[in-house]
């Protein structure tokens, strides 16, 4: 399987190349990333940022967005997450959604594994799924480590993959224990709205339509919670 981000990015290079960097944010829970071509956000793993006083080593605004984008290849953390909220500046795929995921996905009486913790979601799925298993690296009660994933997985009818996954670079790692990605669900505002990822499985991102209110939404702490009125849900079905 090829490198996802790789993929993701190919689809973007053409458009990213002759952009530059407008501005950006990184906020305690997303870092948003404004062309001029629009904005893209992305999960800040925040206790993942160097310490500090600084966490990045320059200002990038006026960079060639190409190049900043470059940066989900990166290891660290936060300039993967850059370099993804930059990507997804420009992806602009998808049909707009007002439903919740229960609505455009049957997950009646199904077993779901879900890869990062949702709250939302598990709320809303719990009810009415056979079995629910989250998979997390933060100890949240009723959760288990990603390592059972392996055992899990393959016994799914769904599997829910964060969008964050992107950005640490484990999303094969859970998709190898898939056998039919019709069955991956790619979730979350940090999920690239590509047409390449939908071979892997259905996206359910976001794309920011108010720019200058989600940056100030970002800029004040805030998290899903404020910044979703700056957002639009989007959905690409898995051919």
């Amino acid at each position: 399987m090829k490198l996802l981000v790789k993929e993701i990015f190919e689809e973007a290079s053409d458009r990213l190349k002759d952009l530059k960097i407008l501005d950006y944010i990184i906020g305690l829970g997303y870092t948003l990333v404004e062309t001029e071509a629009g904005a893209g956000v992305a999960y800040t793993f925040r206790d993942s940022i160097p310490g500090g006083c600084n966490a990045t080593d320059d200002f990038f605004v006026g960079k060639n967005a190409m190049e900043v984008a470059k940066w989900v290849f990166s290891n660290g953390l936060l300039e993967s997450a850059i370099g993804l909220a930059t990507i997804n500046s420009v992806l602009d795929n998808g049909y707009s959604s007002n439903e919740d995921i229960s609505e455009v996905i049957d997950f009646n009486g199904k077993t779901v594994s879900m890869v990062g913790y949702f709250k939302p979601i598990e709320n809303l799925i719990k009810p009415i799924v056979k079995e629910l298993y989250i998979f997390e690296l933060k100890n949240y009660p009723d959760t288990f480590n990603p390592g059972y994933a392996k055992l899990i997985i393959p016994k799914s009818d769904i599997v829910i993959i964060s969008g964050t996954t992107f950005i640490n670079k484990t999303t094969e790692d859970f998709l190898n224990f898939v056998d039919d990605y019709k069955k991956v669900i790619f979730l979350g505002a940090s999920t690239p709205l590509s047409t390449a990822l939908s071979k892997y499985g259905t996206l359910a991102g976001s794309k920011v339509i108010d720019v200058n209110y989600t940056k100030y939404a970002l800029s004040k702490g805030g998290g899903m919670k404020l910044m979703k009125k700056g957002l639009e849900r989007r959905i690409i079905r898995s051919y």
